[in-house]
């Protein structure tokens, strides 16, 4: 009964490791596919937003910081 049990958990192993590679293959592309549709939704984002307005308040923000440090 033990022999049966250990080889049958060899053999969920060996599947696990033989579908790895493809699993990981899926998830790698998945992701990529993920971060590419983020990167065009905030380039949607950047367009949509007035860039002015955002690059004053960096640049408001910036000399702040560099006016506490001073």
């Amino acid at each position: 009964m033990r022999h049966e049990r250990g080889g049958s958990a060899n053999l969920r192993c060996w599947k696990i490791n033989s579908h790895g590679l493809a699993d990981l293959a899926r998830l790698q592309e998945a992701r990529a596919r993920w971060l590419g549709e983020l990167a065009v939704l905030e380039s949607k984002l950047a367009r949509v937003s007035r860039p002015g307005k955002v690059a004053r308040g960096t640049r408001e923000m910036a000399r702040r910081t560099c006016g506490a440090r001073n």
